[in-house]
């Protein structure tokens, strides 16, 4: 019976022991795998590129090939320069969304692969009310996976992965959205009817 009482004890410091190592070890550098590093928040969530809420943003400059827009929020929402620009694009929906975007992988650049971002296909320059600078990166071009995309912030040689659904809208807006994945078919196949 003493065995058994001793047996728990000794079992519970090694599984205390295995979790600060593992601890120890997730803290120390990040896991790698296959070349792209994950990142991850205290909470599991990959890693936030930015650290600032949507309120503050005042204005957003989308850049491409096609040209520019600069979007302004103003008393009555956001508006375009030159007018016209980005007709349909949610600019208080992207800024919300964009203050959230996470990267859960980086890559290290290989030579000779420009990922779509020399040139990027898309530049977000997002500012505050006194021209102070929140955001900004180079967006390049759709991962292999699909679900991701490419994308460069000024400060960093690697390049991060982000999902592909934060940049739609403003590649969409600026005509530079480029080729999408093969639309999905349908799970669900209609019915034959029979008539009588």
């Amino acid at each position: 019976m003493s065995a058994a009482r001793a047996f728990w004890p000794a079992l519970l410091a090694a599984g205390i022991a295995l979790s600060a190592w593992q601890w120890h070890e997730a803290a120390e550098s990040p896991a790698q795998h296959h070349g792209h590093t994950h990142l991850h928040d205290d909470s599991g969530k990959p890693a936030r590129l930015y650290a600032w809420d949507a309120g503050r943003a005042a204005q957003v400059t989308l850049a491409s090939a096609a040209g520019s827009v600069q979007l302004t929020r103003g008393p009555q929402g956001w508006a375009a320069t030159p007018p016209g620009q980005a007709a349909g694009f949610d600019a208080a929906g992207f800024v919300a969304l964009f203050s959230q975007v996470r990267s859960d992988r980086t890559l290290t650049p290989q030579e000779g692969e420009s990922y779509g971002l020399a040139p990027p296909q898309l530049r977000i320059d997002v500012r505050d009310a006194a021209g102070e600078r929140l955001a900004l990166l180079d967006v390049g071009a759709l991962a292999p996976d699909g679900l991701g995309r490419y994308v460069r912030l000024p400060d960093e040689a690697q390049i991060r992965i982000i999902p592909d659904y934060q940049t739609r809208a403003p590649l969409a807006a600026m005509g530079a959205a480029g080729p999408q994945p093969a639309a999905t078919p349908p799970l669900v196949k209609p019915a034959l009817h029979k008539d009588k």
